[in-house]
């Protein structure tokens, strides 16, 4: 992937919204694949989880510093 700095102004937004609605859709899997009883599930089920959604809010956040850099 290009370094974010380099990117336009408009394909910075358009990954920014990508990874908004990516991390909203990993946070309701998780919601559902947690949230089921009766079925037993691997700690490194959770941890997956966590681990994508920091990473992608870590990624959002970084978007959206450059953006406000490039006001």
């Amino acid at each position: 992937m290009r370094e974010y700095g380099k990117m336009e102004r408009n394909e910075l937004e358009q990954l920014l919204s990508q990874l908004q609605e990516e991390l909203e859709d990993i946070r309701e899997e998780r919601k559902i694949v947690l949230g089921q009883t009766g079925i037993h599930l691997p700690g490194s089920t959770v941890k997956k989880y966590e681990v994508e959604i920091k990473a992608l809010e870590e990624k959002i956040e970084v978007i959206k510093k450059v953006l406000a850099a490039k006001e």
